[in-house]
Protein backbone atom coordinates (compact mmCIF):
# COMPACT_ATOMS: atom_id res chain seq x y z
CA UNK A 1 0.00 0.00 0.00
CA UNK A 2 1.20 3.47 -0.82
CA UNK A 3 0.16 6.01 1.81
CA UNK A 4 0.72 9.75 1.55
CA UNK A 5 0.03 12.16 4.41
CA UNK A 6 0.19 15.95 4.10
CA UNK A 7 1.87 17.28 7.27
CA UNK A 8 3.26 20.43 5.63
CA UNK A 9 2.53 23.83 7.11
CA UNK A 10 -0.94 24.84 5.90
CA UNK A 11 -0.71 26.62 2.54
CA UNK A 12 -3.35 29.16 3.56
CA UNK A 13 -0.89 30.77 6.02
CA UNK A 14 1.36 33.28 4.21
CA UNK A 15 3.88 34.97 6.50
CA UNK A 16 1.61 34.15 9.44
CA UNK A 17 -1.46 35.76 7.81
CA UNK A 18 -4.64 33.86 6.88
CA UNK A 19 -5.41 33.99 3.17
CA UNK A 20 -8.52 32.95 1.30
CA UNK A 21 -7.59 29.71 -0.43
CA UNK A 22 -9.23 26.70 -1.99
CA UNK A 23 -11.65 25.16 0.46
CA UNK A 24 -10.48 21.56 -0.16
CA UNK A 25 -7.11 20.60 1.30
CA UNK A 26 -5.66 17.19 0.32
CA UNK A 27 -4.79 15.36 3.53
CA UNK A 28 -4.12 11.66 2.94
CA UNK A 29 -4.18 9.09 0.14
CA UNK A 30 -4.09 5.30 0.27
CA UNK A 31 -3.46 3.39 -2.95
CA UNK A 32 -3.55 -0.37 -2.44
CA UNK A 33 -0.80 -2.40 -4.06
CA UNK A 34 -2.23 -5.57 -2.50
CA UNK A 35 -5.56 -6.61 -0.98
CA UNK A 36 -6.20 -5.08 2.47
CA UNK A 37 -8.89 -5.37 5.15
CA UNK A 38 -9.21 -1.60 5.32
CA UNK A 39 -7.53 1.76 5.33
CA UNK A 40 -7.21 4.15 8.24
CA UNK A 41 -7.08 7.94 8.16
CA UNK A 42 -5.82 9.71 11.31
CA UNK A 43 -5.44 13.33 12.32
CA UNK A 44 -1.84 14.36 13.00
CA UNK A 45 0.01 17.67 12.49
CA UNK A 46 0.27 20.55 10.05
CA UNK A 47 -2.27 20.47 7.25
CA UNK A 48 -3.38 17.02 8.51
CA UNK A 49 -4.53 18.42 11.88
CA UNK A 50 -8.28 17.90 11.50
CA UNK A 51 -9.22 20.35 14.26
CA UNK A 52 -9.00 23.22 11.73
CA UNK A 53 -11.60 21.81 9.29
CA UNK A 54 -15.36 22.13 9.19
CA UNK A 55 -15.97 18.94 7.22
CA UNK A 56 -14.06 15.99 5.76
CA UNK A 57 -14.56 14.38 2.37
CA UNK A 58 -13.46 10.86 1.36
CA UNK A 59 -13.36 9.92 -2.31
CA UNK A 60 -12.95 6.19 -2.91
CA UNK A 61 -12.44 4.20 -6.09
CA UNK A 62 -12.81 0.67 -4.81
CA UNK A 63 -13.66 -2.99 -5.22
CA UNK A 64 -14.10 -5.76 -2.62
CA UNK A 65 -13.34 -9.44 -2.99
CA UNK A 66 -16.53 -10.97 -1.56
CA UNK A 67 -19.10 -8.48 -0.28
CA UNK A 68 -21.15 -5.61 -1.57
CA UNK A 69 -20.92 -2.69 0.91
CA UNK A 70 -18.23 -0.27 1.94
CA UNK A 71 -18.43 0.81 5.58
CA UNK A 72 -16.68 3.30 7.85
CA UNK A 73 -16.22 3.78 11.58
CA UNK A 74 -15.07 6.80 13.55
CA UNK A 75 -12.57 6.94 16.42
CA UNK A 76 -12.44 3.11 16.68
CA UNK A 77 -16.11 2.99 17.66
CA UNK A 78 -17.52 -0.42 16.69
CA UNK A 79 -20.51 -0.18 19.07
CA UNK A 80 -24.08 0.13 17.80
CA UNK A 81 -24.00 3.93 17.59
CA UNK A 82 -24.75 4.45 13.88
CA UNK A 83 -28.00 4.88 11.93
CA UNK A 84 -28.20 4.88 8.10
CA UNK A 85 -30.97 5.52 5.57
CA UNK A 86 -30.55 4.53 1.90
CA UNK A 87 -32.15 5.13 -1.49
CA UNK A 88 -30.89 2.72 -4.18
CA UNK A 89 -31.75 2.25 -7.83
CA UNK A 90 -30.56 -0.03 -10.61
CA UNK A 91 -32.47 1.41 -13.57
CA UNK A 92 -35.55 -0.75 -13.09
CA UNK A 93 -36.07 -0.99 -9.33
CA UNK A 94 -35.80 1.64 -6.60
CA UNK A 95 -35.60 0.69 -2.92
CA UNK A 96 -35.40 2.51 0.39
CA UNK A 97 -33.76 0.99 3.46
CA UNK A 98 -33.12 1.92 7.07
CA UNK A 99 -30.53 0.45 9.43
CA UNK A 100 -30.72 1.56 13.07
CA UNK A 101 -28.26 0.78 15.85
CA UNK A 102 -25.53 -0.47 13.53
CA UNK A 103 -21.81 -0.79 14.27
CA UNK A 104 -20.82 1.23 11.16
CA UNK A 105 -21.79 3.80 8.56
CA UNK A 106 -22.87 2.20 5.26
CA UNK A 107 -21.03 3.89 2.38
CA UNK A 108 -22.91 2.27 -0.48
CA UNK A 109 -23.06 -0.70 -2.77
CA UNK A 110 -19.64 -1.79 -4.04
CA UNK A 111 -18.52 -4.00 -6.89
CA UNK A 112 -16.83 -7.26 -6.04
CA UNK A 113 -14.26 -9.28 -7.95
CA UNK A 114 -16.92 -11.56 -9.46
CA UNK A 115 -18.45 -8.50 -11.20
CA UNK A 116 -15.28 -8.11 -13.28
CA UNK A 117 -11.61 -7.53 -12.52
CA UNK A 118 -11.60 -3.99 -13.90
CA UNK A 119 -14.97 -2.79 -12.57
CA UNK A 120 -14.60 -0.45 -9.60
CA UNK A 121 -17.08 1.67 -7.64
CA UNK A 122 -16.95 5.40 -6.98
CA UNK A 123 -17.95 6.35 -3.42
CA UNK A 124 -17.99 9.94 -2.15
CA UNK A 125 -18.49 10.54 1.57
CA UNK A 126 -18.94 13.93 3.23
CA UNK A 127 -18.62 14.01 7.01
CA UNK A 128 -20.14 17.22 8.34
CA UNK A 129 -19.19 19.45 11.30
CA UNK A 130 -16.49 17.06 12.53
CA UNK A 131 -15.36 19.20 15.48
CA UNK A 132 -18.75 20.20 16.85
CA UNK A 133 -20.37 18.91 20.02
CA UNK A 134 -23.22 17.51 17.90
CA UNK A 135 -23.85 14.00 16.63
CA UNK A 136 -22.01 13.64 13.32
CA UNK A 137 -23.90 13.42 10.01
CA UNK A 138 -22.50 11.66 6.94
CA UNK A 139 -23.72 11.77 3.34
CA UNK A 140 -22.58 9.02 0.96
CA UNK A 141 -23.05 8.78 -2.79
CA UNK A 142 -22.12 5.54 -4.52
CA UNK A 143 -22.23 4.51 -8.16
CA UNK A 144 -21.06 1.31 -9.79
CA UNK A 145 -21.36 -0.82 -12.87
CA UNK A 146 -22.23 -4.42 -12.10
CA UNK A 147 -20.84 -5.79 -15.36
CA UNK A 148 -23.55 -4.18 -17.46
CA UNK A 149 -26.14 -3.38 -14.76
CA UNK A 150 -25.56 -0.13 -12.91
CA UNK A 151 -26.39 0.65 -9.30
CA UNK A 152 -26.53 4.09 -7.70
CA UNK A 153 -27.12 4.77 -4.03
CA UNK A 154 -27.53 7.80 -1.80
CA UNK A 155 -27.18 7.28 1.93
CA UNK A 156 -27.29 9.49 5.01
CA UNK A 157 -25.97 8.37 8.36
CA UNK A 158 -25.65 9.62 11.91
CA UNK A 159 -22.91 8.70 14.35
CA UNK A 160 -24.51 9.19 17.75
CA UNK A 161 -21.43 10.67 19.39
CA UNK A 162 -20.42 14.25 20.24
CA UNK A 163 -16.63 13.72 20.06
CA UNK A 164 -14.50 15.40 17.42
CA UNK A 165 -13.57 12.94 14.68
CA UNK A 166 -9.84 12.10 14.74
CA UNK A 167 -9.83 8.72 12.96
CA UNK A 168 -11.73 7.11 10.09
CA UNK A 169 -11.54 3.39 9.32
CA UNK A 170 -12.83 2.59 5.81
CA UNK A 171 -13.58 -1.13 5.47
CA UNK A 172 -15.22 -3.70 3.24
CA UNK A 173 -18.39 -5.18 4.81
CA UNK A 174 -16.83 -8.60 5.41
CA UNK A 175 -14.30 -8.80 2.59
CA UNK A 176 -11.01 -7.15 1.74
CA UNK A 177 -10.47 -4.14 -0.49
CA UNK A 178 -8.86 -5.30 -3.72
CA UNK A 179 -5.48 -4.13 -4.98
CA UNK A 180 -5.90 -1.03 -7.14
CA UNK A 181 -8.46 0.53 -4.80
CA UNK A 182 -7.74 4.17 -3.92
CA UNK A 183 -8.97 6.29 -0.99
CA UNK A 184 -8.36 10.07 -0.76
CA UNK A 185 -9.18 12.30 2.22
CA UNK A 186 -9.74 16.05 1.97
CA UNK A 187 -10.32 18.63 4.69
CA UNK A 188 -12.91 21.34 3.99
CA UNK A 189 -11.93 24.72 5.39
CA UNK A 190 -14.38 27.35 6.60
CA UNK A 191 -14.30 30.69 4.77
CA UNK A 192 -11.63 32.70 6.54
CA UNK A 193 -12.29 36.13 5.06
CA UNK A 194 -15.49 37.92 4.15
CA UNK A 195 -16.32 38.59 0.53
Amino acid sequence: MTTTTNTDAPAYLVDGVLTDVEAWVPLQSHVLGADATGVTFQSSTGANDWSQYMDLKVIAYCQTNTEIYGIMRFNNDAATNYNTQSLKGDGSTATASNWDNQSQVHCGFCTKTADGANIFTAQISTIFDINSGKWKTVENISGSDQNGAGVVEWLTSVWRNQSAITEIDYLGWTGDWKAGSRFDLFGILPRMVTA
